[in-house]
């Protein structure tokens, strides 16, 4: 009675040959792995189980020995410690069928009989089991062939899998019938939908959503409006919610719009806020926290331009040029210190005179002297608002310390009206009058301001 092995159920079909071997040869263990030239074997099946740990075959050359006379003693050959310990128990013969495939040369199924142990069957071939092993030979290499395609795209897949959930970007991955979409849990979050794979149509209303809520969505609405013709339609914008700016890029998968397309969703609201606040610190005077010359500038340009053009209602437009009265006196008399802080006090309240007025812009330009640019400000409106700053800064002396410094400023004025249309002037014009104005009220007693 010849008694055949007994496959456990669930086994692959690697696995089962495996067992099969392993029980017609009468061995103790059988085990079918992949090996390239470098010599580290990964384990496809063995039996019995559990699956071993990868392990390096070293000098072991089993691939190069004559096996066809059927298993071999240990003795003289060099084989791994991982091998030869399998069970805790050392082995005492070993059969190699070498299964190649691809350029993997050293892969094949290694058999094992350990030193002691009972033999739990007798086939009638198995004294004969060299004579069979071309058979084993194809049969294993076309399994083995087929585990290591399925062990590839598991790897595949497992690394894409670990791409997509650990990169630091939402992703949104619409299939070429936009019917379903995978969404990594990131996206989940932003978009408040399910993780993984979900409906397309689902995704794309709540996208729109956060669209709708950003600040910038008109500008946004014209960015995406040619998606609605063009499938193979590409563009990176920054969609600006309360809480966050993201940086939203999409373009179809391989080029073509058949293929699906592809949403990333990435926070720049680090990079943003740093963006800011190097344009701040570009644009602003540090010891006063004012506008400094070069923004005074750009804005200033730009508002002489809109009052030519009649822009806004701002065909009128005035300009003031203002200076500390004795200032240089202050910083030897009092130090420089002192004259920082007469600095900050007078533009703080020159900020708070000017606040009602939000159009308006305040600007240290030089040393001691500052620019206030009143855009829509007619001659009169003018006036009166020199005047304000001008009190502003008389009726109350700077405090610093246990110093108590009485401080006033001198002001020049230049306005462009309607009756300018016919010879504009530039804001260096302006400029250049105002700066006359300010130097007649220094000579003429200071603490006072003088228009054009």
């Amino acid at each position: 009675m010849v008694l055949m092995p007994v496959i456990q159920p669930g086994a692959t079909g690697l696995g089962a040959l495996t067992c099969f071997a392993r029980m017609a040869a009468g061995a103790d263990f059988a085990l079918a792995f992949q090996a390239g030239t470098d010599g580290l074997a990964v384990p496809l099946a063995s039996d019995p189980g559990p699956l071993p740990q990868p392990f390096a075959l070293g000098r072991a050359k089993l691939e190069t020995i004559d096996w066809s006379g059927g298993p071999r003693d240990v003795a003289g050959l060099t084989l791994p410690s991982a091998i030869l310990l399998a069970f805790d128990q050392p082995a005492q013969q070993v059969m190699f069928v070498a299964s190649p495939f691809a350029e993997e040369t050293r892969s094949g199924v290694l058999l094992i009989w350990l030193a002691n142990s009972p033999r739990r069957c007798d086939c009638p071939f198995r004294d004969n089991i060299g004579a069979s092993v071309p058979l084993l030979r194809a049969a294993f290499g076309q399994m083995m062939a087929g585990q290591h395609e399925v062990m590839d795209r598991k790897l595949a897949s497992d690394r894409f899998h670990d791409l997509f959930e650990t990169v630091p970007t939402g992703i949104v991955v619409l299939d070429g019938d936009t019917t379903t979409a995978l969404v990594n849990e990131r996206a989940a979050v932003l978009l408040d939908v399910p993780a993984g794979e979900a409906d397309a149509s689902q995704v794309g209303a709540q996208m729109r959503a956060l669209r709708d809520r950003c600040r910038n969505r008109d500008s946004l609405a014209d960015i995406y409006a040619p998606l609605q013709q063009d499938l193979d339609y590409s563009s990176t914008a920054v969609w600006v919610t309360a809480e966050q700016h993201i940086e939203v890029d999409t373009h179809p998968i391989l080029g073509h719009g058949r293929n699906g397309r592809i949403w990333l969703f990435h926070d720049v609201s680090a990079r943003e806020r740093l963006e800011e606040e190097l344009r701040h610190k570009a644009d602003t005077d540090v010891l006063t926290g004012l506008a400094n010359r070069r923004r005074f500038f750009e804005i200033a340009n730009a508002a002489v331009q809109r009052a030519h053009a009649g822009q806004g209602g701002e065909g009128e437009l005035a300009l003031l040029l203002l200076d500390i009265d004795h200032f240089k006196a202050i910083n030897d008399q009092h130090g420089h210190p002192m004259g920082d802080a007469v600095l900050r006090d007078l533009a703080q309240r020159l900020q708070s005179i000017l606040r009602t007025r939000s159009r308006d812009l305040i600007a240290r330009v030089g040393g001691e002297e500052f620019a206030v640019l009143l855009p829509a400000t007619n001659a009169e409106e003018a006036k009166l608002v020199a005047g304000r700053l001008r009190t502003a800064i008389a009726d109350r002396p700077i405090v610093s310390g246990e110093t108590h410094l009485p401080v006033t400023i001198s002001l020049g004025g230049a306005v462009l009206s309607t009756e300018d249309s016919t010879t504009p002037r530039s804001l260096e014009a302006l400029l250049k009058v105002a700066d006359d104005k300010l130097y007649l009220a220094k000579r003429g007693g200071r603490n006072r301001a003088v228009f054009d």
